[in-house]
């Protein structure tokens, strides 16, 4: 068992040290905390990892195959491209012309 302490700050605030955080895994910025108070008035603190939306691919079921990121991010600037241009057009005999800067 390992003990260390903290102190409270401003606004309630409470900094984890550094051997707490390398056993319990919360070392990135964004990363969330859970307390849990038991009945017995114990605190439990579980690091609940921020997770990156590439990690999630694959986790929904489609019937459209998934090639990979830069192609599927390359088509949907394609599609805002044309979506775009047509949103711009002025009456059917001009066209505005439309840079998207990515």
């Amino acid at each position: 068992m390992i003990h260390a302490t903290s102190k409270i700050i401003g606004r309630g605030q409470v900094e984890l040290p550094a051997e707490i955080r390398k056993i319990i895994g919360g070392e990135k910025i964004g990363d969330s905390v859970l307390f849990t108070v038991l009945d017995n008035g114990k605190v439990v603190i579980e690091v609940i990892k921020k997770r990156k939306l590439s990690e999630l691919g694959g986790s929904l079921k489609s019937s459209i195959a998934f090639i990979d990121l830069d192609h599927e991010t390359n088509a949907t600037k394609e599609i805002w491209v044309r979506k775009r241009a047509r949103e711009t057009q002025h009456d059917g005999k001009s066209m505005i012309r439309c840079e998207c800067n990515f």
